[in-house]
């Protein structure tokens, strides 16, 4: 029972730093279990992804997490992600499937930072889903506002300017007229509370989430008046993490019909203003909602 509470204790946030080195790990943590639980990753098969070395750790999360590692292959979409970026500065790759002829999950996730934030910048998190049958695309920018509840500047100008480097998506065709979701614009924003990140390993940090829209809008509204800035007072509609959860999984939320290559276009992006990318490709056959079923 020791030796089994030191494995896990890393992982506790009473045991860990406030560095920005640590805070991205807690931040790709928790985006690991989030688009696991959207993936399909079941609770029995959760240490899967708990298993970690601080150690090996280094600039990623998942690079502590212990067995599953892929090999990137050139005649397989499987790697493509760390073929792309290998040189960038450190890529991770970790692949779950689910065991015991048990297929309820098949999912790799692929860590890359940034050499600049290897080397000491301050880079900050854009966790990615992506489902390769729908090419349904979500992207969660992990933002922390500073103590008086305020939207740092810096923070606006990397999400300006993330902004602009993303193409439109392109939307796709509605199959029928039940084929539809809510929001086609796959950018949202997981903000912080101002409370230390929970240390239960079955769960996701404290924290709301909010459509880019929203974030964008109350950017604007706030230059227009001359006032510093936006505060989290000002977001009033959010999704707490299961909701957000269930309603991607469910395909309600996010861009569908997104090309491969785009969707690492926009991964491209953020390393290039945030410094660090966790790029989760769901290879599951399993259908997505967009509303089927429902009749008038």
């Amino acid at each position: 029972m020791e030796a089994e509470v030191q494995r896990l204790m890393p992982l506790l946030d009473e045991a860990q730093g406030t560095s920005e080195g640590e805070l991205r790990w807690r931040d790709e943590r928790d985006a690991l279990l989030l688009l696991a639980k959207i993936a399909g990753l079941p609770p029995g098969d959760s240490p899967e992804v708990q298993l970690w070395d601080r150690s090996a750790a280094r600039a990623a999360y998942i690079s502590g997490l212990t067995g599953n590692a892929v090999q990137p292959t050139l005649d397989d979409i499987r790697g493509r992600v760390a073929q792309r970026f290998g040189d960038t500065g450190e890529t991770a790759v970790r692949a779950f499937a689910g065991r015991r002829g048990r297929r309820s999950h098949d999912f790799e996730a692929t860590s890359i930072t940034a050499q600049w934030v290897i080397d000491g910048g301050d880079g900050s998190l854009d966790a990615y889903y992506y489902h390769l049958d729908t090419g349904t695309l979500v992207v969660l920018r992990y933002v922390s506002p500073a103590w008086e509840g305020f939207f740092s500047l810096d923070t606006r100008d990397r999400l300006d300017e993330f902004h602009h480097r993303v193409h439109r998506l392109p939307r796709g065709v509605r199959r029928s007229a039940d084929d539809y979701g809510l929001l086609d614009d796959p950018l949202f924003l997981r903000v912080h509370e101002p409370e230390p990140f929970t240390a239960a390993l079955y769960r996701t940090s404290s924290g709301a989430i909010y459509p880019y829209g929203q974030i964008a809008a109350a950017i604007s509204a706030e230059a227009r008046s001359g006032l510093p800035g936006p505060s989290t007072a000002a977001l009033t509609r959010h999704l707490v993490p299961t909701d957000f959860a269930r309603l991607v999984r469910d395909g309600w939320l996010g861009a569908r019909g997104v090309p491969f290559e785009t969707a690492l276009d926009w991964v491209e992006a953020t390393i290039d203003t945030v410094g660090v990318a966790l790029f989760v490709v769901d290879f599951s056959h399993r259908p997505r909602g967009n509303g089927s079923g429902i009749r008038t």
